[in-house]
């Protein structure tokens, strides 16, 4: 990725950060519980389970594009690993993470950092005891070198914990998904929708390298890649065919309203996804897993 590239990917993300925006489908309280359930088998939020099941309380947690440092505040506020490191391309989600830390005396070190940096710097090896990635490496160009530097910095026996999209790349779904995105959403009451006429349309090159060219860049190598660096140890596909795309689609406001109606049609949009999941129509999109370093 040239330099012009990883700098319209970092603004993208200042944008993003600065305005609030976040990914829309997982802001819904009852699609929340139900990834949380794909992903352990358990209501609660993953990152207690995570640490209750596989990373007993550590001594340091690498967060690799932590974005505004909701996961690793949670950590550190927990006591799950004592000493946090963080970095994110995004000054301003750095900014965000760091006010938050400093005002509640948290031991995180957060940095604004490239993933092409972080490859290419001379680290100690086996400085971690874990090293995070949640929503970030499916934003990496060169996953091979990325891999490769995680398991360089990362203790024999240390975890790698991935929570990612592993969808295709660029976000550019096959024509049957588009098409069952566009019919579901078609069959949505227009109250529920965002605009009447919207529909799933497939960005083209040019708009994917205006907006952020890193977007599910090599995204669909994730799940190959991973066992050629390090030992799986859990490993689960979470869905995301369905709900992902067409929640942009969506009314935020009447969705997520909580009414009986909007938990009813939400309900009814997880059940559509988990059979069409079941039986071959849709592939998973995400993935989440825990995989050791030998």
């Amino acid at each position: 990725m040239t330099n012009t590239q990883t700098q319209t990917a970092a603004e993208h993300w200042d944008r993003m950060y600065a305005t609030a925006t976040r990914s829309a489908w997982t802001q819904n309280a009852i699609v929340e519980r139900e990834v949380y359930i794909r992903m352990t088998g358990q209501p609660g939020f993953w990152l207690e389970w995570l640490f209750a099941s596989h990373l007993p309380p550590i001594k340091s947690l690498l967060s690799i594009g932590c974005g505004d440092g909701g996961h690793e505040i949670a950590i550190a506020r927990r006591g799950f690993a004592r000493l946090v490191t963080a970095f994110d391309a995004s000054p301003v989600a750095i900014g965000l993470a760091s006010e938050v830390a400093r005002s509640e005396n948290l031991a995180i070190d957060f940095s604004v950092r490239l993933f092409e940096e972080f490859i290419s710097t001379p680290l100690e090896a086996g400085v971690f005891d874990a090293v995070l990635f949640s929503g970030s490496l499916h934003h990496v160009t060169d996953i091979e070198g990325m891999l490769a530097k995680v398991r360089h910095v990362v203790r024999p026996g240390g975890r790698v914990i991935v929570n990612e999209y592993v969808g295709p790349c660029y976000q550019l779904y096959p024509d049957s998904q588009v098409r069952i995105v566009n019919q579901i959403l078609e069959g949505i009451p227009p109250e529920f929708r965002a605009a009447p006429n919207e529909r799933l349309i497939l960005p083209s090159i040019d708009a994917i390298m205006a907006n952020d060219p890193t977007e599910g860049v090599r995204s669909a190598l994730i799940p190959i890649l991973l066992p050629m660096y390090f030992r799986t140890e859990y490993h689960r596909l979470t869905g995301g065919g369905l709900l992902h795309p067409l929640f942009s689609y969506l009314n935020g406001t009447k969705i997520n309203d909580g009414s009986a109606e909007s938990r009813a049609m939400v309900s009814a949009l997880i059940a559509a996804e988990n059979a069409l999941t079941s039986s071959g129509a849709l592939a998973h999109d995400f993935l989440f897993g825990v995989y050791i370093r030998d």
